[in-house]
């Protein structure tokens, strides 16, 4: 950026408050590419080419899915792709996993093995068995890396 600036900054005064001029003139080239790519990436055009992206190449990335759902429940973006926590009754006793997809009569959970939050099984559930947990899904992740601890107290 340095090196485009430069040629633009003969024109501005060596000095911009106490700053190099081209070193100004880059911080607001930058901050003017930032607010742009903002604006270019809430076009749908451009959400379909990631979605699509996502869809063909991303998901083949191992654990792709699952990261992106717990950086997206960091950052409290509402999407229906997340994956949320939930407590599994299987006879007289729970798993805990998480909610993969759903439907009136059936559930898709995925349950980790602990301490592993990436590795596990995936079940199909009848959906009166599964409960969904009031719980962030990092701090679900952390409860996973400690064996579950903290987990009791969001179960009804």
């Amino acid at each position: 950026m340095a090196k485009f600036s430069i040629p633009l900054s003969e024109r501005l005064p060596e000095k911009v408050l106490g700053f190099n001029g081209s070193m100004v003139l880059t911080i607001f080239i930058l901050i003017l590419i930032c607010f742009l790519s903002r604006l270019m990436f809430r076009s749908v055009w451009i959400q379909k080419k990631v979605d699509r992206l996502e869809k063909t190449l991303l998901i083949n990335i191992p654990g792709y899915s699952m990261i992106k759902s717990i950086t997206a429940d960091t950052l409290g973006a509402k999407s229906e792709e997340l994956m949320k926590p939930v407590a599994i009754r299987d006879g007289d006793t729970w798993n805990i996993g998480l909610l993969v997809e759903e439907s009136e009569k059936l559930c898709m959970v995925f349950i980790p093995d602990a301490p592993k939050y990436d590795a596990g099984e995936m079940r199909v559930v009848e959906a009166n068995n599964v409960q969904k947990l009031d719980i962030p899904t990092k701090n679900f992740i952390k409860a996973i890396k400690t064996f579950g601890k903290g987990i009791v107290q969001h179960l009804d």
